[in-house]
């Protein structure tokens, strides 16, 4: 099954049903098909969720830039590396719709949680050869969907990304100057609820890189790398010097290796207020 998000907006409006789930929630007792007008017990509803106790603690996840590599349909999978050579991670993501008790949240049931990153070289899949030295047109490693289970949960196998760059514009002289684009290792994540998509990144310290790329093939190999039109390969970057991570004030995921795997996780928090008698769209 491939997720096609043009398809699921053009079906805006049109859903119905009366998905409630997650522990600690009540179920609406009655449907809505998305035309008809909000009534008090919608509003009642709404409200109760919102103060329904969820378990979890989470705060609001920082929306991020999609970037440049984002695709529309992507694969229903856990495994996504596709036996691309790396670390291997598993890589599990909570969802949690913020209630108005701080840092308080409940499960977010049935959204569709989609991350893609690149290979340990720092490739990406279905990518042309104008933005990076391996034309991957078509294939799709390293992408992949899953839905929430009843605990707001997903999880991915998959393996450590490696660092990127890409050609940036030329400078600003009359030069045709090819400035690269660098980029910190991270993972692109964007979950689907309803009406509302959370876009955002993930981390890795600087100590556990800079450890995999003294010791890890085929990491180890892959500490300079060039993009199309730059003059010479460019090393590695760091956190710090990803303006993208240092804007975003982000914090890197802890992580603990079991068994030869790579584990993280995390948690974010989405301003939610349920699913309001709305069959999730993407379910």
């Amino acid at each position: 099954m491939d997720f096609d998000r043009r398809k699921f907006v053009n079906r805006l409006g049109a859903a119905a049903g009366a998905s409630l789930g997650g522990a600690g929630l009540v179920r609406a007792a009655g449907l809505r098909d998305g035309r008809g007008p909000t009534t008090q017990k919608d509003w009642d509803t709404m409200f109760h969720l919102g103060a329904a106790p969820g378990g979890l603690t989470c705060v609001a996840a920082t929306q991020m830039t999609e970037g440049p590599f984002y695709a529309e349909s992507s694969p229903l999978r856990r495994n996504i590396a596709e036996k691309h050579p790396g670390l291997p991670l598993r890589l599990g993501i909570t969802l949690g719709g913020l209630s108005r008790e701080a840092g308080r949240c409940f499960p977010l049931v049935g959204v569709v949680v989609d991350i893609w990153h690149t290979s340990a070289e720092g490739l990406y899949s279905n990518v042309g050869k104008d933005l990076q030295p391996v034309d991957t047109t078509g294939q799709t490693f390293m992408r992949g969907h899953q839905i929430t289970d009843d605990r707001g949960f997903v999880e991915f196998d998959t393996i450590v990304p490696g660092w990127e760059m890409v050609p940036g514009r030329p400078g600003l002289s009359n030069l045709p100057v090819v400035i690269p684009v660098r980029r910190t290792t991270h993972i692109h994540v964007k979950a689907f609820h309803d009406r509302e998509v959370l876009t955002t990144q993930l981390f890795f310290a600087d100590s556990f890189l800079d450890q995999l790329y003294a010791d890890v093939e085929p990491y180890k190999s892959h500490q300079l790398l060039t993009a199309p039109g730059l003059d010479r390969p460019y090393p590695r970057i760091h956190n710090g010097e990803d303006r993208f991570f240092t804007e975003a004030k982000a914090q890197p995921m802890a992580v603990e290796k079991v068994n030869g795997v790579v584990v993280a996780k995390a948690t974010f928090g989405v301003l939610s207020q349920g699913d309001r008698g709305f069959k999730s769209l993407f379910r």
